[in-house]
């Protein structure tokens, strides 16, 4: 039998060391400790600062409603993807804010500034809403003013003041570039687009219309308005230089720079450029065109042995050039992909020919971390059950090093942890 007394004192003993490593772990070896200088940074998830927190009232939520972008049919994730100029709109904005919908047809955009919310309110339910890829400094809102009735708004941020106003579609976009803002809407018919092309830092200039005059180029299409007079009344009361598109289901536009548009479908793909005060046709050919943003415009085109050949071209200029026949098949189009010279990839972490980026892991360990709040916020609403069945929702925005979490009451904004993903995600998209 071991005396009792050894007993207690080998106890007391272990927990004196315990307590010491306790204390002690934090520090770094040099300066007396026992852990290493720097855990990496896997072992740290887990551990999230919440930057910011808010509270929703019943009946809010992230939500747009009647949103529809002419080029994507298919419903885009509430989450969203980086958050790129490319993407449709998602109603967590950046490190910014939320845009959020309530009862009563009531809407307001809310954001983070200097440690505090700021409320933009409307008195219409949002079906956009987009800060400026450039500054931030600049709020996109469209809204729904009555069936079929729609009005795109530039705010300028914080002050909240209304830069400029026009009738639109359900959708609104910034170029690429953050120098300009695309609006539009369907011309009786529905087979032809009015698009028109909206200064950030400006007051609307002179409503043209293209004319598709340009030498050695195509007559227009039958039916395509090239005098002002020919456009329906809203077309005519819509400012700035506009153009008019023909437009078949599977046709997409992108808008990489302020002066520059690209027109992709069924019958060939053209190049808009912005000359003066009007657009006029830089060049146009056959071809299925795509995007690789924000690298390149990519097209697929019949070569004279009937073999698909594929090109690549700058954004701002058609000057195509060859893609080797055995390179990879390019993914099929998705405003979800950012590419770059030589691949690939999503918020979702799928990939194309990419292994330099490192995997996703954060995404699954957040829905995990802030499981318990998405619980007890379904014991207090009964709400959170229909908007968020299967738990929080989780909007990573990696190029800006935070994610947003909905857990049903509440939508909190946290710091991401700093792995070689987000720095390089950083890089890439900002």
């Amino acid at each position: 039998m071991i005396p009792q007394r050894y007993i207690i004192a080998s106890l007391f003993i272990a927990a004196m060391l315990l307590l010491f490593a306790v204390v002690q772990a934090p520090r770094p070896v040099s300066a007396g400790g026992v852990a290493a200088v720097e855990s990496p940074a896997i072992m740290n998830l887990g551990g999230y600062e919440t930057q910011s927190e808010f509270r929703l009232a019943e009946g809010w939520a992230p939500r747009f409603q009647g949103a529809q972008d002419p080029d994507q049919p298919d419903a885009w994730p509430f989450e969203g993807g980086f958050g790129t100029p490319w993407e449709p709109a998602s109603p967590y904005l950046a490190d910014q804010g939320l845009a959020l919908n309530g009862p009563g047809g009531r809407s307001e955009v809310v954001l983070w500034r200097g440690l505090e919310w700021r409320h933009y309110r409307f008195d219409a339910p949002l079906c956009s809403a987009r800060l400026d890829p450039a500054k931030g400094n600049r709020l996109l809102v469209t809204l729904q003013m009555g069936p079929a009735r729609f009005e795109t708004r530039l705010l300028e941020v914080p002050e909240g003041r209304v830069l400029w106003s026009a009738q639109s579609g359900p959708w609104s976009r910034f170029s690429w570039d953050g120098r300009a803002v695309l609006v539009g809407f369907f011309e009786p018919g529905e087979s032809k687009l009015l698009l028109s092309v909206l200064p950030v830092d400006a007051e609307p200039g002179e409503a043209t219309l293209a004319t598709w005059d340009e030498p050695g180029l195509p007559a227009p299409p039958k039916g395509i308005a090239t005098k002002a007079e020919a456009l329906s009344e809203d077309g005519q009361d819509l400012p700035g230089p506009r153009v008019e598109l023909p437009w078949r289901g599977g046709d997409r536009v992108w808008m990489p720079r302020g002066d520059r548009l690209w027109h992709g479908g069924a019958s060939g793909w053209t190049l808009w450029g912005l000359e003066g005060s009007r657009w006029s046709r830089l060049a146009a050919g056959p071809g299925v065109l795509t995007a690789h943003p924000p690298q390149r415009m990519a097209l697929v085109e019949a070569s004279p042995g009937e073999d698909m050949v594929r090109k690549v071209s700058p954004v701002a200029k058609a000057d195509w050039s060859g893609v080797a026949p055995d390179a990879l098949p390019w993914p099929a189009w998705d405003a979800a992909w950012a590419w770059r010279e030589n691949g690939a990839f999503d918020a979702w972490d799928q990939r194309w020919n990419e292994s330099a980026l490192p995997p996703e892991r954060q995404r699954q360990t957040l829905f995990e971390s802030y499981r318990a709040e998405w619980r007890s916020a379904m014991g207090l609403r009964a709400s959170v059950k229909g908007w968020l069945p299967r738990g929080p929702e989780i909007a990573l925005r990696e190029p800006f090093g935070v994610a947003w979490i909905w857990v049903g009451d509440r939508v909190l904004m946290v710091r991401l942890v700093e792995v070689e993903r987000v720095r390089i995600l950083r890089k890439l998209l900002r």
